[in-house]
């Protein structure tokens, strides 16, 4: 099974960097991340996708700079030094060795015309709220009239730290006036879903895809 034979070559990889007394370099892609943002899916340049446990204190720079994890999207590439955990991989270091661009975002999730960014704080019990853009911009979202895939979308049914998917009017510079609400949180690239299910046979893409959640959710056993 795919699975096996990818967790075969990850072990591989491991123990040959942990019997010479070195942590585990990885490079890869984002494909999926938790919605604190510290457990992470990698595609690794190598092939295999990777499960990445990112504690606290764990640093996070871009171009030699403290990067915020909030700003982190599927899609970023990263440079990641790791150990070996029970449950995958323990980062000690995340370098973000290229931020995904708008034209790729576009392309994996949403036209030029529609914002991603993270739920930040609703405004008392209305239905506005902010929305936490890259580099510690926020913009203020008027969802009064926001539908979603299953119908109307409230406030109160969001949760800090989903990434969302927003797209309306904007009525001044900073307020967005949205016409359609998604959580992506649980949503991966496109090449990222092809590149795993390459070779799978349907029960093997449902068990990984399970397995991951879990990790994710860290309801791993």
């Amino acid at each position: 099974m795919k699975i096996m034979t990818l967790s075969v070559s990850l072990a591989l990889l491991t123990t040959s960097a942990m019997a010479a007394g070195r942590p585990l370099n990885v490079d890869g892609t984002v494909c999926m991340m938790n919605r604190s943002i510290d457990r992470m899916i990698i595609l690794t340049d190598g092939g295999p996708r990777v499960r990445v446990a990112l504690g606290r204190p764990v640093p996070i720079r871009f171009n030699a700079h403290d990067y915020d994890r909030a700003d982190l999207r599927p899609g970023d590439r990263v440079h990641v030094i790791a150990d070996r955990g029970a449950a995958g991989l323990l980062a000690r270091k995340v370098e973000v060795t290229m931020r995904v661009g708008d034209a790729l975002v576009d392309s994996i999730f949403r036209n030029h015309r529609t914002i991603v960014g993270r739920f930040g704080v609703r405004e008392a019990k209305t239905e506005f709220f902010s929305l936490r853009m890259p580099e510690v911009r926020s913009v203020r979202v008027d969802a009064k009239a926001a539908y979603g895939p299953t119908g109307r979308v409230w406030v109160s049914s969001l949760k800090p730290g989903d990434l969302l998917e927003v797209r309306g009017t904007w009525t001044s510079k900073d307020l967005l006036k949205a016409n359609s609400i998604e959580v992506i949180t649980d949503r991966e690239p496109s090449f990222c879903r092809t590149a795993a299910r390459r070779g799978e046979l349907s029960g093997d893409t449902q068990a990984r895809e399970q397995d991951e959640r879990k990790f994710l959710n860290k309801l791993e056993d």
